[in-house]
């Protein structure tokens, strides 16, 4: 008779992880940005009765950024070509590291909007270029696994 054996308890943060893929996490991301590059425009002014075009920003928007991301792609892999992996993985990391730290500086100035001092569109890239370098030397000094 064979012994049945019974798979360890998954904690809820494996559980989570095994089922939203990153790939479902992208699709939801770049439908959100669709949905925030229109968002403005779908706000009209009170005297305004109609809504400006969305179609020509939404298309704008939308070829820019298709077109900077595969320029990026190609930077990325002639990159990967000439430095080290050691090297680009530290690179690789601290864009991930501004990612994140942007969007929840972003998020918390959006909460906060109240008693914060507004943010604007040169602060954001302040904060990303800055979370960048310090996720870069983090890695330096720290090493990729630390």
């Amino acid at each position: 008779m064979k012994s049945v054996e019974q798979e360890p308890r998954k904690n809820l943060w494996s559980w989570m992880s095994g089922w939203l893929k990153p790939d479902w996490l992208f699709v939801i991301m770049l439908f959100a940005s669709v949905f925030l590059a229109v968002s403005d425009g779908l706000q009209t002014d009170v005297y305004q009765f109609v809504p400006p075009p969305l179609f020509p920003k939404l298309a704008l928007l939308t070829g820019a950024m298709v077109l900077f991301s595969v320029l990026a792609t190609l930077g990325a892999k002639l990159d990967r070509r000439h430095l080290d992996d050691y090297m680009f993985q530290m690179v690789a990391n601290g864009a991930v590291i501004a990612i994140i730290t942007t969007i929840l500086v972003n998020m918390v100035w959006e909460i906060a909007s109240g008693s914060l001092p507004p943010i604007t569109r040169n602060d954001l890239i302040a904060v990303m270029m800055g979370s960048w370098s310090l996720g870069y030397f983090f890695y330096r000094w720290r090493g990729l696994n630390a």
